[in-house]
């Protein structure tokens, strides 16, 4: 069997590759073109996905792939074991023209996000994920292993990450009960990239947001202890339920509270 290692390993390989094509789209600044539940898409996305697709065949050769833009993908329930894919997350972030957005991947195992990576096109750094932590600044082959993150000191306020775009009443009122020395508000999935790195303690999310979005990040911060909880304080479960792929409001941590 492919060790959650080895499988991140690819994963990072395709989200890297999608990269630099959306890195290269960066500067054309294309027009978003607005879909029916009122998010744009570009034909970045469209793009990056075409790399992601055709790397998943080769890597993973009869894996299913539930992809954001494949709609046609979004029908499956999400068997034994799939790939969960954004090939843009932060589409909005990528067409303001900044470098808040990412590629995010992850292999599921039922139910579970066993393997992750994220990638930022224009700083080209990904880390992935299954058992070990791993960044790269560039050629992946330069990797180095992430060490697991502490705890803060008993007392010390915790630093909370909040989105741009997507908040709402909800998620404010869980910030404010968090009592978060600061909020940092940030795009995309490079959210977790702040959980992974110890620079931020929790993430609440009540507003609506999608499983492909989140499976990159939540796979590696499981790989270091930490993960989103649900209201019914359980992990993250990642098939298609009766609101299809929406994610449901969850609370992510660097490290899960004992």
């Amino acid at each position: 069997m492919v060790s959650s290692d080895a499988l991140a390993a690819s994963l990072a390989d395709m989200a890297r590759k999608a990269g630099r094509v959306l890195a290269g789209y960066h500067p054309l600044r294309p027009q978003p073109v607005i879909k029916a539940d009122q998010s744009p898409v570009t034909e970045a996305d469209h793009a990056s996905e075409a790399v992601i697709l055709a790397e998943a065949a080769r890597h993973f050769p009869g894996l299913p792939v539930i992809s954001e833009e494949n709609v046609a993908s979004h029908a499956a329930v999400g068997g034994e074991a799939f790939l969960l894919v954004d090939p843009l997350d932060g589409t909005r972030a990528f067409v303001a023209g900044t470098a808040d957005f990412c590629v995010s991947i992850a292999y599921i195992q039922e139910g579970v996000p066993v393997a992750g990576a994220l990638h930022a096109p224009l700083e080209d750094e990904t880390w992935w994920g299954g058992q070990t932590l791993w960044k790269a600044q560039g050629d992946l082959a330069g990797a180095q292993p992430l060490a697991r993150r502490t705890s803060r000191e008993p007392g010390e306020k915790p630093v909370a990450l909040a989105s741009h775009f997507h908040g709402n009443a909800e998620t404010d009122e869980m910030l404010a009960r968090c009592g978060a020395a600061r909020i940092i508000r940030m795009s995309s999935a490079l959210k977790f990239v702040k959980l992974l790195t110890g620079e931020a303690d929790l993430y609440p999310r009540r507003s609506r947001t999608m499983l492909w979005d989140i499976a990159g990040g939540d796979a590696m911060l499981r790989a270091i202890g930490g993960g989103l909880l649900g209201d019914d304080g359980q992990l993250v479960v990642y098939r298609r339920g009766a609101d299809g792929w929406v994610a449901p409001p969850f609370m992510a941590y660097g490290v899960l509270p004992a």
